[in-house]
């Protein structure tokens, strides 16, 4: 079926969609991450102008990749204006770009140490998938997940996206929010949180629950204490949607009253009355204070981006006609008025859903032409001292004819590995798999922060192909105890003692072993046993320059931090983790510094984390929460 979208209609939409999105995300600012139930009734404190967020601020970075690359462009693509256009260093923007900074390919970039992956980052840029694919809601579902395992693979960000812009798609010809809410869901699986969320708001507004009564039970029922929690936050745009009753001021101040990621919630849902009733629909008192202009946040960087929203409706409506050509022929834009019919069941058809759900977060693929290569990396893409590590190498047959011809590795100097062979791929989709193994001595190689490893693929008549990904080095930790409290306090003070000696504890002489993390979270409550008690956890990190780092520790139990002997930080009633949130400044000069971390876990549900940031002078903004790659923990630990 041909759907016709008018010309006008279609830039009042896209219009509506930019700029709702701005009234949203400056009313929920000053509340973003605020927990309670709040009175807003307008701007507070009006503006003067736009502000920027982060909310639109990615999307623009995403339309100068389509408009450089097309509409074929791919994750690695966006993964590589990313590492371009994108500095913002927080929760899973950071660890999403330390990731790839290392040479880590999505979706694997989204999902290894990334304790975030649940959270809003991703779904906040879904409108730009949307508006270039307008009334085709598996294609904007399709590029938004591309979008969003960069930095939320395997987690609940991901289906975020992906049911927000397969529902803004289809608003631009559905405006019944229940339909476009079911629109939405049929992309995503109906049992992830999500979902489950919005379902349940659904179900309670339709009983004829209060809306500050549905707000308590969506809370209670999937609230999470992390204010960016995706799901929790979806089911608060679909709470003041609805509770609104279309009266876009009214649904927008619902959903920031709610509390949690309001500049988010208030983004999203301006965004998708945006699109639903157009710009002109939206009331002057929302629109004169926030103006037509775009402010950009000092995270972006290297990019000429429009600086009003007429001209960003321009040259996003520029893309949507060459990506509904490429992408979506049977939405057609055109000149006369028109009511478009739609078939709200084929709006929903989509083999999408199963096909991401079915995807391995830990597995690569790199399109190499005639064939693609799929580099499993099991439970995560790192290697240690202390076991090999293991990695599947899957090629598949992209092209039209039968494949046939050799797979081989190269490693580091120093490493032993193992795997590669002979293959025939006989017909298109056909596969073949290798598992490989990688082995390093601590007496013969150090690891690197990126270690790479080289893949040549020789193609009978077809030359040789070359792929390289990494293998991250895990971190190394000396790990003692646990002792029992009142001992230890007896024998202090506590850091003067030989790390390679014995301690006795509390069934005996202790000593310190040696440990391998995969991440920053660490499983100290393994070391722990049936009891509680302290640890006391040591490693060294290495500076190649003189500079400033905040180095961050967060744990369920009281902790210690300390820096070649000194106390540089302390938490005595800690909270529920969330692994950014303490960091301890200093300054650190070239050369290895100690680490040591005194932990008292009070009970043996003990979370640990251990993460570096950079804070630099010339990095403006990071506010301690950048991951570095300035320093690494990778040093073999002998004995003496």
């Amino acid at each position: 079926m041909t759907i016709k979208l008018n010309r006008e209609e279609l830039h009042d939409r896209v219009m509506g969609c930019w700029l709702g999105k701005s009234i949203g995300g400056t009313l929920g600012m000053p509340l973003e991450g605020k927990k309670g139930l709040f009175d807003l009734t307008y701007y507070d404190p009006v503006p003067e102008g736009a502000i920027f967020n982060d909310d639109l601020d990615i999307q623009l970075v995403w339309l100068r990749a389509l408009q450089e690359l097309g509409p074929e462009l791919t994750t690695h693509d966006l993964g590589a204006y990313w590492l371009k256009h994108v500095i913002y260093p927080w929760d899973e923007y950071g660890y999403g770009a330390f990731n790839l900074r290392k040479g880590v390919a999505p979706p694997v970039s989204g999902a290894h140490n990334n304790w975030f992956v649940d959270c809003e980052g991703s779904p906040i840029r879904s409108e730009i998938w949307a508006m270039v694919a307008p009334a085709a809601p598996e294609v904007a579902a399709r590029y938004a997940y591309m979008d969003a395992i960069i930095d939320h693979a395997g987690g609940e960000g991901v289906w975020g996206e992906m049911y927000l812009a397969a529902l803004e798609s289809a608003a631009f010809i559905v405006q019944d929010p229940h339909e476009l809410i079911e629109v939405g869901l049929s992309l995503i699986p109906s049992d992830c949180r999500t979902a489950r969320a919005v379902r349940d708001v659904l179900g309670w507004h339709r009983e004829g629950i209060e809306w500050t009564r549905c707000r308590e039970l969506l809370l209670e029922k999937h609230g999470h204490y992390n204010p960016q929690d995706s799901p929790q936050n979806q089911g608060i745009v679909t709470l003041g949607w609805l509770y609104g009753e279309g009266d876009f001021g009214d649904s927008i101040l619902k959903a920031v009253n709610c509390g949690e990621d309001t500049d988010c919630t208030g983004a999203t849902l301006g965004a998708i009355m945006g699109i639903v009733h157009g710009a002109e629909a939206i009331p002057a008192k929302w629109k004169d204070p926030v103006s037509e202009g775009i402010a950009v946040g000092w995270g972006i960087i290297g990019l000429d981006y429009p600086t009003q929203l007429d001209e960003l409706t321009r040259q996003t409506l520029e893309m949507t006609r060459e990506v509904l050509a490429a992408r979506a022929p049977q939405v057609r834009i055109v000149e006369q008025s028109t009511s478009t019919a739609y078939d709200i069941d084929a709006l929903k058809a989509s083999d999408l859903m199963r096909e991401v759900e079915a995807a391995d977060p830990m597995t690569a693929i790199y399109d190499l032409g005639p064939v693609a290569l799929h580099v499993g990396y099991g439970e995560a893409p790192t290697i240690g001292y202390d076991e090999p590590a293991h990695v599947t190498l899957t090629l598949e047959n992209r092209s039209d004819i039968a494949v046939s011809g050799k797979l081989s590795l190269r490693a580091p100097h120093g490493w032993s590995f193992g795997g590669g062979g002979d293959f025939a791929l006989g017909k298109p989709g056909a596969t073949e798999s290798f598992t490989c193994s990688f082995t390093v001595d601590p007496d013969e190689v150090r690891l690197q922060v990126s270690n790479p490893i080289t893949v040549r693929i020789r193609l009978e008549d077809q030359g040789e192909i070359v792929q390289r990904f990494p293998l991250l080095g895990e971190y190394v930790w000396l790990i003692a105890g646990p002792f029992d409290p009142d001992f230890e306090a007896e024998h202090g003070p506590e850091i003067e003692f030989d790390p390679y000696g014995e301690w006795e504890g509390r069934d005996g002489p202790v000593r310190f072993e040696q440990r391998s993390y995969a991440e920053n979270d660490m499983p100290l409550a393994d070391e722990l046993g049936d009891d509680a008690g302290v640890l006391y956890a040591m490693t060294w990190v290495f500076s190649s320059v003189d500079t400033h780092i905040n180095f961050g520790l967060d744990s369920n139990g009281s902790f210690r931090l300390y820096l070649d002997g000194e106390q540089i930080g302390e938490v005595l009633n800690p909270g529920p983790v969330r692994p950014v949130r303490h960091h301890f400044p200093v300054d650190v000069e070239r050369g290895w510094h100690q680490v040591l971390v005194k932990v008292h876990a009070e009970d043996t549900d003990l979370d640990f984390f251990f993460y570096l940031m950079d804070n630099r002078p010339d990095m403006p903004g990071t506010r301690g929460h950048g991951r570095t790659d300035l320093i690494n923990t990778y040093l073999p630990i002998e004995d003496g």
